[in-house]
């Protein structure tokens, strides 16, 4: 309704889990269920693109 529909579908693409674990090489980057919404993706090396905190309360909701 505002007009920024491209945005919106981008942003949901960024954080919808099944596009961190695509292929193999994300899988083994990720670590964590893909159908499951993680709370955290480290940016510290040497762990940059790992999901992590995917099973408590407000991500299995």
């Amino acid at each position: 309704m505002l007009g920024e529909g491209d945005k919106a579908w981008g942003l949901f693409n960024a954080i919808n889990p099944i596009n961190n674990s695509r292929t193999s090489l994300e899988c083994a980057t990720y670590k964590v269920e893909p159908y499951v919404m993680a709370a955290d993706v480290y940016a510290v090396a040497p762990h940059v693109g790992r999901g992590g905190w995917t099973w408590y309360t407000g991500a299995s909701g």
